[in-house]
Protein backbone atom coordinates (compact mmCIF):
# COMPACT_ATOMS: atom_id res chain seq x y z
CA UNK A 1 0.00 0.00 0.00
CA UNK A 2 1.30 3.33 -0.95
CA UNK A 3 1.54 5.80 1.68
CA UNK A 4 1.67 9.90 1.74
CA UNK A 5 3.10 12.10 4.48
CA UNK A 6 2.96 15.37 4.52
CA UNK A 7 6.24 16.66 5.89
CA UNK A 8 5.75 20.09 8.10
CA UNK A 9 8.76 22.17 7.31
CA UNK A 10 9.50 24.14 10.50
CA UNK A 11 10.12 27.34 9.51
CA UNK A 12 9.74 29.58 13.03
CA UNK A 13 11.95 32.36 12.41
CA UNK A 14 11.41 35.50 14.64
CA UNK A 15 10.38 38.60 12.35
CA UNK A 16 13.22 40.59 13.84
CA UNK A 17 16.09 37.76 12.72
CA UNK A 18 17.32 37.22 9.49
CA UNK A 19 17.66 33.25 10.44
CA UNK A 20 17.83 30.74 13.38
CA UNK A 21 18.62 27.20 14.66
CA UNK A 22 15.91 25.42 13.93
CA UNK A 23 13.57 24.28 16.46
CA UNK A 24 14.64 20.31 17.66
CA UNK A 25 10.59 19.41 17.78
CA UNK A 26 9.71 16.39 15.08
CA UNK A 27 7.51 17.24 12.13
CA UNK A 28 3.78 15.24 12.12
CA UNK A 29 2.93 13.35 9.48
CA UNK A 30 0.11 12.44 8.40
CA UNK A 31 0.04 8.93 6.66
CA UNK A 32 -2.75 9.38 4.43
CA UNK A 33 -4.41 10.28 0.71
CA UNK A 34 -6.69 12.12 2.01
CA UNK A 35 -7.13 15.98 2.17
CA UNK A 36 -9.33 17.30 4.58
CA UNK A 37 -10.04 21.06 5.72
CA UNK A 38 -12.77 22.38 7.58
CA UNK A 39 -14.51 25.77 5.73
CA UNK A 40 -16.68 28.26 7.79
CA UNK A 41 -18.91 30.03 5.58
CA UNK A 42 -20.57 33.41 7.00
CA UNK A 43 -22.76 36.73 5.25
CA UNK A 44 -23.68 39.22 6.61
CA UNK A 45 -25.80 37.83 9.51
CA UNK A 46 -23.73 35.19 10.45
CA UNK A 47 -23.05 31.15 9.71
CA UNK A 48 -24.43 29.90 6.88
CA UNK A 49 -26.09 26.60 7.22
CA UNK A 50 -27.93 24.25 4.04
CA UNK A 51 -24.70 23.83 1.86
CA UNK A 52 -24.45 20.61 -0.39
CA UNK A 53 -21.40 19.23 -1.71
CA UNK A 54 -22.36 20.94 -5.29
CA UNK A 55 -22.31 24.51 -4.12
CA UNK A 56 -18.26 24.39 -3.41
CA UNK A 57 -15.17 24.48 -5.64
CA UNK A 58 -11.94 23.10 -4.25
CA UNK A 59 -8.66 23.72 -6.20
CA UNK A 60 -5.40 22.51 -5.18
CA UNK A 61 -2.80 24.69 -6.89
CA UNK A 62 -5.02 26.46 -9.36
CA UNK A 63 -6.42 22.43 -10.39
CA UNK A 64 -9.87 21.81 -9.95
CA UNK A 65 -9.82 18.84 -7.27
CA UNK A 66 -13.11 15.92 -7.17
CA UNK A 67 -14.53 17.00 -3.48
CA UNK A 68 -14.73 13.26 -2.21
CA UNK A 69 -15.40 13.39 1.07
CA UNK A 70 -18.14 16.17 2.70
CA UNK A 71 -19.84 16.89 5.65
CA UNK A 72 -21.81 19.50 7.30
CA UNK A 73 -22.21 20.16 11.22
CA UNK A 74 -24.68 22.50 12.91
CA UNK A 75 -24.92 23.26 16.15
CA UNK A 76 -28.62 23.41 15.76
CA UNK A 77 -28.99 19.49 14.49
CA UNK A 78 -28.55 17.01 17.07
CA UNK A 79 -27.79 14.42 14.28
CA UNK A 80 -24.32 16.40 13.35
CA UNK A 81 -23.42 16.79 17.21
CA UNK A 82 -20.03 14.90 17.83
CA UNK A 83 -19.14 12.72 20.79
CA UNK A 84 -15.48 12.68 21.91
CA UNK A 85 -15.16 10.00 23.43
CA UNK A 86 -17.70 7.97 25.63
CA UNK A 87 -17.13 6.83 29.39
CA UNK A 88 -14.43 4.58 29.88
CA UNK A 89 -14.39 1.13 31.76
CA UNK A 90 -12.90 0.62 35.43
CA UNK A 91 -9.38 0.79 35.13
CA UNK A 92 -9.47 1.64 31.67
CA UNK A 93 -7.29 4.33 29.81
CA UNK A 94 -7.14 6.19 26.32
CA UNK A 95 -4.83 8.87 24.18
CA UNK A 96 -8.00 9.66 22.81
CA UNK A 97 -9.05 12.86 24.50
CA UNK A 98 -12.09 12.19 26.97
CA UNK A 99 -15.40 14.34 27.40
CA UNK A 100 -18.29 12.53 28.84
CA UNK A 101 -21.42 12.89 27.34
CA UNK A 102 -22.80 12.69 23.03
CA UNK A 103 -24.09 16.26 22.72
CA UNK A 104 -20.42 17.89 21.82
CA UNK A 105 -21.40 21.31 19.81
CA UNK A 106 -17.35 22.23 19.45
CA UNK A 107 -14.25 21.82 20.95
CA UNK A 108 -11.61 24.13 22.02
CA UNK A 109 -8.56 24.30 23.15
CA UNK A 110 -7.53 27.80 25.71
CA UNK A 111 -3.80 28.38 25.78
CA UNK A 112 -2.75 30.72 28.40
CA UNK A 113 0.47 32.23 27.55
CA UNK A 114 2.64 33.16 29.99
CA UNK A 115 5.72 32.70 27.86
CA UNK A 116 4.73 35.21 24.75
CA UNK A 117 3.13 37.49 27.51
CA UNK A 118 5.90 40.15 28.34
CA UNK A 119 6.92 41.49 31.60
CA UNK A 120 7.97 44.96 32.30
CA UNK A 121 7.39 48.28 30.42
CA UNK A 122 9.88 50.02 32.47
CA UNK A 123 12.87 50.86 31.02
CA UNK A 124 16.22 50.67 32.86
CA UNK A 125 19.34 53.84 32.88
CA UNK A 126 19.85 54.83 29.18
CA UNK A 127 17.21 52.60 27.75
CA UNK A 128 14.60 53.59 25.48
CA UNK A 129 11.54 53.06 26.95
CA UNK A 130 8.92 50.96 24.94
CA UNK A 131 5.92 52.27 22.46
CA UNK A 132 3.59 50.45 23.29
CA UNK A 133 2.58 48.91 26.84
CA UNK A 134 1.72 45.49 27.02
CA UNK A 135 1.99 44.19 31.31
CA UNK A 136 -0.82 42.35 32.45
CA UNK A 137 -1.64 41.36 28.98
CA UNK A 138 -2.37 37.50 30.54
CA UNK A 139 -3.81 38.88 33.98
CA UNK A 140 -6.11 40.86 31.87
CA UNK A 141 -7.12 38.06 28.89
CA UNK A 142 -8.11 35.94 32.00
CA UNK A 143 -10.37 38.04 33.61
CA UNK A 144 -12.82 37.63 30.27
CA UNK A 145 -12.16 34.33 29.59
CA UNK A 146 -13.15 33.61 33.49
CA UNK A 147 -16.65 36.28 32.23
CA UNK A 148 -16.80 33.74 29.44
CA UNK A 149 -16.57 30.64 31.12
CA UNK A 150 -19.45 31.75 33.24
CA UNK A 151 -22.07 31.52 30.58
CA UNK A 152 -20.63 28.06 29.51
CA UNK A 153 -22.76 25.92 26.81
CA UNK A 154 -22.74 22.43 28.27
CA UNK A 155 -22.51 21.38 24.81
CA UNK A 156 -19.04 22.93 24.59
CA UNK A 157 -15.76 20.61 25.28
CA UNK A 158 -12.96 23.04 26.44
CA UNK A 159 -9.50 22.06 27.77
CA UNK A 160 -7.20 24.65 29.60
CA UNK A 161 -3.34 24.64 28.81
CA UNK A 162 -1.21 27.04 30.36
CA UNK A 163 2.57 27.84 28.28
CA UNK A 164 5.23 28.44 31.32
CA UNK A 165 8.62 27.29 30.34
CA UNK A 166 6.76 24.24 29.28
CA UNK A 167 3.51 23.37 28.69
CA UNK A 168 0.54 22.39 31.66
CA UNK A 169 -2.02 20.59 31.34
CA UNK A 170 -4.90 22.43 33.41
CA UNK A 171 -8.14 20.84 32.55
CA UNK A 172 -8.59 17.91 29.54
CA UNK A 173 -11.58 18.83 27.82
CA UNK A 174 -15.04 19.03 29.76
CA UNK A 175 -18.02 21.49 30.02
CA UNK A 176 -17.84 21.62 33.26
CA UNK A 177 -18.17 25.66 34.49
CA UNK A 178 -17.53 25.01 38.15
CA UNK A 179 -14.28 23.02 37.40
CA UNK A 180 -12.85 25.45 34.81
CA UNK A 181 -13.48 27.97 37.02
CA UNK A 182 -11.80 27.26 39.70
CA UNK A 183 -8.76 26.27 38.18
CA UNK A 184 -8.62 29.74 35.88
CA UNK A 185 -8.91 31.78 39.25
CA UNK A 186 -5.72 30.17 40.81
CA UNK A 187 -3.89 30.54 37.62
CA UNK A 188 -0.97 32.14 38.16
CA UNK A 189 -0.95 35.15 34.99
CA UNK A 190 2.78 36.08 35.83
CA UNK A 191 4.82 36.68 32.14
CA UNK A 192 8.19 34.30 32.12
CA UNK A 193 9.80 36.47 29.68
CA UNK A 194 10.87 40.01 30.43
CA UNK A 195 10.56 42.99 27.79
CA UNK A 196 14.19 44.02 28.21
CA UNK A 197 15.31 40.68 26.91
CA UNK A 198 13.41 39.95 23.97
CA UNK A 199 12.22 43.55 22.73
CA UNK A 200 15.06 45.81 23.95
CA UNK A 201 14.87 49.57 23.22
CA UNK A 202 17.79 51.77 21.84
CA UNK A 203 20.58 52.80 23.93
CA UNK A 204 21.63 56.29 24.75
CA UNK A 205 24.34 56.60 27.31
CA UNK A 206 26.68 60.00 27.55
CA UNK A 207 29.53 57.68 26.88
CA UNK A 208 30.67 59.20 23.00
CA UNK A 209 31.73 57.39 19.87
CA UNK A 210 30.82 53.78 19.31
CA UNK A 211 30.23 52.64 22.77
CA UNK A 212 25.43 53.58 21.87
CA UNK A 213 25.92 51.21 19.06
CA UNK A 214 27.90 48.77 20.38
CA UNK A 215 25.69 48.06 23.74
CA UNK A 216 22.67 47.93 20.85
CA UNK A 217 24.43 45.23 18.95
CA UNK A 218 24.78 43.21 22.39
CA UNK A 219 21.45 43.74 23.23
CA UNK A 220 20.26 42.03 19.75
CA UNK A 221 22.58 39.05 20.07
CA UNK A 222 21.42 38.39 23.71
CA UNK A 223 17.25 39.03 22.08
CA UNK A 224 17.90 36.63 19.38
CA UNK A 225 19.49 33.67 21.88
CA UNK A 226 15.98 33.84 23.77
CA UNK A 227 13.56 34.17 20.92
CA UNK A 228 15.22 31.13 19.37
CA UNK A 229 14.45 29.66 22.90
CA UNK A 230 11.07 30.96 23.45
CA UNK A 231 10.20 29.67 19.52
CA UNK A 232 11.21 26.06 20.14
CA UNK A 233 9.60 25.87 23.36
CA UNK A 234 6.54 27.51 21.46
CA UNK A 235 6.21 25.26 18.80
CA UNK A 236 7.17 22.11 21.49
CA UNK A 237 3.94 23.27 23.09
CA UNK A 238 1.75 23.28 19.88
CA UNK A 239 3.02 20.31 18.53
CA UNK A 240 1.96 18.39 21.74
CA UNK A 241 -1.51 19.89 21.26
CA UNK A 242 -1.55 19.05 17.69
CA UNK A 243 -0.62 15.62 18.88
CA UNK A 244 -3.62 15.23 21.32
CA UNK A 245 -5.83 15.85 19.71
CA UNK A 246 -5.48 15.21 15.58
CA UNK A 247 -7.88 12.31 15.92
CA UNK A 248 -10.83 13.83 17.47
CA UNK A 249 -12.76 14.34 14.22
CA UNK A 250 -13.18 17.32 12.42
CA UNK A 251 -12.28 21.18 13.09
CA UNK A 252 -11.09 22.49 16.84
CA UNK A 253 -10.28 25.95 18.11
CA UNK A 254 -7.33 27.36 19.52
CA UNK A 255 -8.47 30.03 21.45
CA UNK A 256 -4.69 31.54 22.10
CA UNK A 257 -4.44 34.34 25.09
CA UNK A 258 -1.14 35.59 24.08
CA UNK A 259 0.61 39.14 23.15
CA UNK A 260 4.00 39.13 21.69
CA UNK A 261 4.79 36.33 18.95
CA UNK A 262 7.91 37.30 16.74
CA UNK A 263 7.33 33.94 14.96
CA UNK A 264 6.61 32.83 11.46
CA UNK A 265 2.54 32.01 11.18
CA UNK A 266 3.51 29.61 8.15
CA UNK A 267 5.83 27.54 10.89
CA UNK A 268 2.78 28.10 13.50
CA UNK A 269 0.25 27.00 11.13
CA UNK A 270 1.94 24.06 9.72
CA UNK A 271 1.80 22.34 12.94
CA UNK A 272 -1.96 23.36 13.61
CA UNK A 273 -3.22 22.45 10.03
CA UNK A 274 -2.89 18.67 10.04
CA UNK A 275 -4.89 18.41 12.92
CA UNK A 276 -7.79 20.15 12.09
CA UNK A 277 -7.08 23.15 14.01
CA UNK A 278 -8.30 26.45 13.37
CA UNK A 279 -6.42 29.33 15.24
CA UNK A 280 -8.51 32.42 17.14
CA UNK A 281 -5.24 34.69 18.27
CA UNK A 282 -6.43 36.80 21.13
CA UNK A 283 -4.10 39.79 22.17
CA UNK A 284 -4.51 40.10 25.87
CA UNK A 285 -3.00 43.78 25.48
CA UNK A 286 -6.49 44.82 24.47
CA UNK A 287 -7.22 48.35 22.85
CA UNK A 288 -3.42 49.11 22.08
CA UNK A 289 -2.30 52.14 22.73
CA UNK A 290 1.06 54.15 22.34
CA UNK A 291 2.50 54.75 25.71
CA UNK A 292 3.06 58.36 26.95
CA UNK A 293 6.23 60.24 26.30
CA UNK A 294 8.02 60.95 29.42
CA UNK A 295 11.30 63.08 28.66
CA UNK A 296 12.38 65.30 26.12
CA UNK A 297 14.71 62.30 25.37
CA UNK A 298 12.08 59.54 25.08
CA UNK A 299 9.98 62.66 23.20
CA UNK A 300 13.55 62.52 20.79
CA UNK A 301 13.23 58.99 20.12
CA UNK A 302 9.77 58.46 19.10
CA UNK A 303 9.64 61.60 16.84
CA UNK A 304 12.91 59.66 15.34
CA UNK A 305 11.21 56.34 14.59
CA UNK A 306 8.45 58.25 12.86
CA UNK A 307 10.46 60.11 10.74
CA UNK A 308 13.57 57.72 10.12
CA UNK A 309 12.68 54.14 11.44
CA UNK A 310 14.45 52.88 13.85
CA UNK A 311 16.06 49.18 13.92
CA UNK A 312 15.36 48.30 17.58
CA UNK A 313 12.14 46.02 18.83
CA UNK A 314 10.97 48.49 21.62
CA UNK A 315 10.57 51.28 19.52
CA UNK A 316 8.68 49.56 16.48
CA UNK A 317 5.95 51.21 15.04
CA UNK A 318 3.53 48.93 15.31
CA UNK A 319 2.81 46.48 18.08
CA UNK A 320 5.19 43.47 17.30
CA UNK A 321 2.75 39.77 17.24
CA UNK A 322 -0.26 41.88 15.57
CA UNK A 323 1.05 40.88 12.23
CA UNK A 324 1.98 36.87 12.97
CA UNK A 325 -1.75 36.84 14.92
CA UNK A 326 -3.73 37.75 11.93
CA UNK A 327 -1.65 35.92 9.76
CA UNK A 328 -1.72 32.83 11.51
CA UNK A 329 -5.12 33.13 11.92
CA UNK A 330 -5.63 33.65 8.09
CA UNK A 331 -3.58 30.38 7.28
CA UNK A 332 -5.59 27.90 9.57
CA UNK A 333 -8.85 29.41 8.92
CA UNK A 334 -9.42 30.78 12.36
CA UNK A 335 -9.90 34.93 13.28
CA UNK A 336 -7.30 36.81 14.90
CA UNK A 337 -9.09 39.21 17.82
CA UNK A 338 -6.86 42.57 17.93
CA UNK A 339 -6.75 46.21 19.12
CA UNK A 340 -10.08 45.04 21.29
CA UNK A 341 -11.21 45.80 24.68
CA UNK A 342 -13.81 43.21 24.34
CA UNK A 343 -12.19 40.08 24.77
CA UNK A 344 -15.40 38.67 26.14
CA UNK A 345 -17.06 38.77 23.19
CA UNK A 346 -14.02 37.74 21.49
CA UNK A 347 -13.26 34.42 23.25
CA UNK A 348 -17.11 34.13 22.78
CA UNK A 349 -17.23 34.56 18.89
CA UNK A 350 -13.94 31.69 18.16
CA UNK A 351 -15.58 29.31 20.54
CA UNK A 352 -19.30 29.60 18.52
CA UNK A 353 -17.61 30.09 15.13
CA UNK A 354 -17.66 26.11 14.38
CA UNK A 355 -21.70 26.73 14.79
CA UNK A 356 -21.89 25.84 11.25
CA UNK A 357 -18.37 23.77 9.44
CA UNK A 358 -18.29 22.31 6.60
CA UNK A 359 -15.46 19.60 5.90
CA UNK A 360 -13.97 19.37 2.02
CA UNK A 361 -11.43 16.05 1.32
CA UNK A 362 -10.16 15.14 -1.42
CA UNK A 363 -7.72 12.20 -2.63
CA UNK A 364 -3.80 13.09 -3.45
CA UNK A 365 -2.86 12.22 -7.17
CA UNK A 366 0.69 10.78 -6.75
CA UNK A 367 1.46 13.24 -9.70
CA UNK A 368 1.05 15.96 -6.74
CA UNK A 369 3.54 14.90 -4.77
CA UNK A 370 6.31 17.10 -5.46
CA UNK A 371 7.30 18.34 -2.36
CA UNK A 372 6.32 21.75 -2.08
CA UNK A 373 3.67 23.77 -0.56
CA UNK A 374 0.07 23.28 -2.32
CA UNK A 375 -2.26 26.21 -2.14
CA UNK A 376 -5.71 24.90 -1.62
CA UNK A 377 -8.58 27.88 -2.89
CA UNK A 378 -12.49 26.71 -2.10
CA UNK A 379 -15.28 28.97 -3.78
CA UNK A 380 -18.98 28.65 -3.01
CA UNK A 381 -21.29 29.22 -5.54
CA UNK A 382 -23.49 31.53 -3.82
CA UNK A 383 -22.64 35.19 -4.07
CA UNK A 384 -22.11 37.76 -0.78
CA UNK A 385 -20.53 34.81 1.48
CA UNK A 386 -17.57 35.16 2.70
CA UNK A 387 -15.15 31.59 3.38
CA UNK A 388 -12.39 30.93 5.80
CA UNK A 389 -10.41 27.96 5.82
CA UNK A 390 -6.46 26.34 5.82
CA UNK A 391 -4.70 28.05 2.93
CA UNK A 392 -2.57 24.94 2.15
CA UNK A 393 -0.31 22.05 2.94
CA UNK A 394 3.16 20.68 2.23
CA UNK A 395 3.36 17.32 0.63
CA UNK A 396 6.59 14.65 0.18
CA UNK A 397 6.85 10.94 -0.71
CA UNK A 398 6.98 9.14 2.44
CA UNK A 399 10.45 8.22 3.53
CA UNK A 400 11.16 5.69 6.14
CA UNK A 401 11.49 7.49 9.64
CA UNK A 402 15.33 7.68 10.50
CA UNK A 403 16.97 6.36 14.06
CA UNK A 404 16.94 9.74 15.84
CA UNK A 405 13.37 11.33 13.79
CA UNK A 406 12.48 7.82 16.28
CA UNK A 407 14.05 8.35 19.28
CA UNK A 408 13.46 12.13 19.17
CA UNK A 409 9.52 11.57 18.52
CA UNK A 410 9.42 8.96 21.39
CA UNK A 411 11.00 11.28 23.72
CA UNK A 412 9.45 14.08 22.71
CA UNK A 413 6.21 11.88 23.76
CA UNK A 414 7.64 11.03 27.25
CA UNK A 415 8.36 14.42 28.59
CA UNK A 416 5.02 15.82 26.66
CA UNK A 417 2.59 16.44 29.51
CA UNK A 418 -0.35 15.70 27.09
CA UNK A 419 -0.90 12.54 25.60
CA UNK A 420 -0.42 11.93 21.88
CA UNK A 421 -3.16 10.21 19.87
CA UNK A 422 -0.46 9.45 16.61
CA UNK A 423 -1.75 6.04 17.25
CA UNK A 424 -5.28 5.76 19.04
CA UNK A 425 -4.95 2.64 21.38
CA UNK A 426 -6.85 2.00 24.64
CA UNK A 427 -5.16 0.39 27.65
CA UNK A 428 -6.37 -1.30 30.94
CA UNK A 429 -4.18 -1.74 33.96
CA UNK A 430 -4.90 -3.79 36.90
CA UNK A 431 -3.24 -4.69 40.01
CA UNK A 432 -2.01 -8.28 40.18
CA UNK A 433 -0.22 -10.52 42.96
CA UNK A 434 1.52 -12.01 40.59
CA UNK A 435 4.79 -12.72 39.41
CA UNK A 436 4.68 -10.69 42.32
CA UNK A 437 3.21 -8.54 45.00
CA UNK A 438 1.41 -5.23 43.96
CA UNK A 439 2.26 -6.09 39.92
CA UNK A 440 0.90 -4.24 37.10
CA UNK A 441 -0.85 -5.90 34.44
CA UNK A 442 -1.35 -3.96 31.31
CA UNK A 443 -3.36 -5.03 28.49
CA UNK A 444 -3.99 -2.84 25.56
CA UNK A 445 -6.01 -2.49 21.82
CA UNK A 446 -4.20 -0.68 19.03
CA UNK A 447 -6.40 0.59 16.35
CA UNK A 448 -3.77 0.13 13.34
CA UNK A 449 -5.53 2.27 10.50
CA UNK A 450 -2.61 5.23 11.37
CA UNK A 451 -0.20 1.90 11.12
CA UNK A 452 1.98 1.78 8.29
CA UNK A 453 1.89 -1.76 6.14
CA UNK A 454 3.90 -2.63 2.86
CA UNK A 455 3.05 -5.27 0.56
CA UNK A 456 5.39 -8.69 0.53
CA UNK A 457 4.01 -10.69 -1.91
CA UNK A 458 0.08 -11.29 -0.33
CA UNK A 459 0.92 -9.85 2.82
CA UNK A 460 0.11 -6.95 4.82
CA UNK A 461 3.86 -6.29 6.81
CA UNK A 462 4.22 -3.68 9.43
CA UNK A 463 5.51 -3.58 13.17
CA UNK A 464 4.62 -1.85 16.52
CA UNK A 465 6.94 -1.29 19.49
CA UNK A 466 5.49 -0.97 22.74
CA UNK A 467 7.07 0.64 26.01
CA UNK A 468 5.67 0.51 29.15
CA UNK A 469 7.70 3.44 31.87
CA UNK A 470 7.16 3.86 35.72
CA UNK A 471 7.99 7.01 36.83
CA UNK A 472 7.80 8.81 39.83
CA UNK A 473 6.32 12.58 40.81
CA UNK A 474 9.67 13.83 39.17
CA UNK A 475 9.13 12.19 35.76
CA UNK A 476 12.12 10.08 36.21
CA UNK A 477 12.08 6.74 34.94
CA UNK A 478 12.11 3.85 37.20
CA UNK A 479 11.74 0.99 34.97
CA UNK A 480 10.99 0.93 31.45
CA UNK A 481 10.47 -2.40 28.79
CA UNK A 482 9.99 -2.76 24.91
CA UNK A 483 8.47 -5.30 23.12
CA UNK A 484 8.32 -4.85 19.51
CA UNK A 485 5.07 -6.53 17.76
CA UNK A 486 5.78 -7.88 14.16
CA UNK A 487 2.72 -7.79 11.79
CA UNK A 488 2.20 -10.05 9.22
CA UNK A 489 -1.16 -10.17 7.65
CA UNK A 490 -3.20 -11.85 4.79
CA UNK A 491 -5.70 -9.20 3.15
CA UNK A 492 -8.31 -11.64 4.82
CA UNK A 493 -6.57 -11.13 8.33
CA UNK A 494 -5.79 -7.68 7.56
CA UNK A 495 -9.21 -6.74 6.89
CA UNK A 496 -10.15 -8.20 9.74
CA UNK A 497 -7.77 -6.26 12.29
CA UNK A 498 -8.41 -3.09 10.86
CA UNK A 499 -12.05 -3.69 12.49
CA UNK A 500 -10.93 -5.29 15.88
CA UNK A 501 -7.63 -3.65 16.31
CA UNK A 502 -3.82 -5.45 17.82
CA UNK A 503 -4.01 -6.29 21.24
CA UNK A 504 -1.00 -6.66 23.69
CA UNK A 505 -0.43 -7.90 27.61
CA UNK A 506 2.64 -7.18 30.03
CA UNK A 507 3.27 -7.49 33.23
CA UNK A 508 5.08 -4.52 35.17
CA UNK A 509 7.29 -5.11 38.25
CA UNK A 510 6.37 -2.66 41.43
CA UNK A 511 8.51 0.26 41.48
CA UNK A 512 8.19 1.67 45.24
CA UNK A 513 8.25 5.57 44.13
CA UNK A 514 6.08 4.91 41.00
CA UNK A 515 3.42 7.52 40.50
CA UNK A 516 2.87 7.31 36.73
CA UNK A 517 2.37 4.42 34.07
CA UNK A 518 3.16 5.88 30.66
CA UNK A 519 2.19 3.58 28.31
CA UNK A 520 4.20 4.26 24.49
CA UNK A 521 2.94 2.70 21.36
CA UNK A 522 5.35 3.61 18.21
CA UNK A 523 5.38 2.70 14.50
CA UNK A 524 9.03 2.20 13.83
CA UNK A 525 8.06 2.49 10.15
CA UNK A 526 6.70 6.56 10.60
CA UNK A 527 8.35 7.21 13.68
CA UNK A 528 4.55 8.25 14.62
CA UNK A 529 4.06 7.79 18.85
CA UNK A 530 0.50 7.25 20.52
CA UNK A 531 0.93 7.60 24.35
CA UNK A 532 -1.54 7.12 27.53
CA UNK A 533 -0.60 8.70 30.43
CA UNK A 534 -2.11 6.80 33.78
CA UNK A 535 -1.40 8.31 37.48
CA UNK A 536 -1.58 4.90 39.92
CA UNK A 537 -4.01 6.59 42.15
CA UNK A 538 -6.40 6.03 39.30
CA UNK A 539 -6.23 2.39 39.36
CA UNK A 540 -8.37 0.56 41.70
Amino acid sequence: MTRVKALLVFLLVPVLLASQSPPQTPPIHVTTHLVQIGVIVRDNTGPVSGLIREDFALFDRGKPQTIGVFTAESSSSSASERTISQSLPLNTFSDLPQANGPGVRSVTIVLLDNLNTLAGNGHPGYESGPLWMEDLALANAKAHLIEFIGTLDPRDRVAIYGLTDTLHVLCDFTSERERLLVILKNYDTTSRTNRNLVEPGRSHTPVPGEFNPLVDAQNLQSMTIANERRAEDTMAALHAIASHVANIPGRKNLVWLTANLPFSPAALASVLDPAQIAAYPVDGRGLLARKPVETDDERGDQQAAYLFGNSMPAQTTEPIGVDTMQKLADETGGHAFVNTNDLTGAIRHAVEDSAVTYTLGFYIDSAALDGKFHELKVQVRRSGLSLRYPKGYFALRDQPASKDERRNNFLVAVKSPLESAAIPFEVRVDRLDRPASNSLGVSGSVDIHDVHFTEAGKLHVGALDVTVLEQDPTGKVLHESTNRINLRFTEEKYSVVLKSGITFRESVPPQNSATTLRVLVQDPATGSVGSVIVPLSAVK
